[in-house]
């Protein structure tokens, strides 16, 4: 993933289930995660992540190409959760990952995929 060459630790997963077993032993800072993936969406693997991990939970964006959050969607925070819509460049990836995170220092990020 590109976000290495400005320092970020990239970890990359195949499936929200896969990520949520990675998380059991390696703490990250932030999650990219693609809003509709098969087996487990954006939103399902939020709802599984703050459950389990409350008070450690990384901040999460979705990356999706749709415009916006399906309207359905009613979780107050899967709603605050920030969207970056595809195709982006590695600019406004970067923008993006600097707002979640609220710091522009290196850090750990787990990617998501769904593929």
């Amino acid at each position: 993933m590109t976000l290495e060459v400005v320092g970020y630790q990239i970890r990359a997963t195949r499936s929200g289930p896969e990520c949520l077993r990675w998380l059991e032993d390696e703490p990250c800072d932030l999650l990219i995660v693609d809003f509709s993936m098969p087996e487990m969406d954006g939103p399902e693997l939020y709802r599984h992540v703050h459950a389990r991990w409350p008070t450690r939970a990384p901040r999460m964006l979705f990356v999706s190409g749709y415009g916006e959050i399906p309207r359905h969607e009613s979780d107050p925070g899967v709603l605050a959760v920030p969207l970056l819509v595809k195709p982006f460049s590695l600019g406004d990836l970067i923008a993006a990952v600097t707002r979640a995170l609220e710091t522009p220092e290196p850090c750990r990020i787990l990617i998501d995929t769904g593929t």
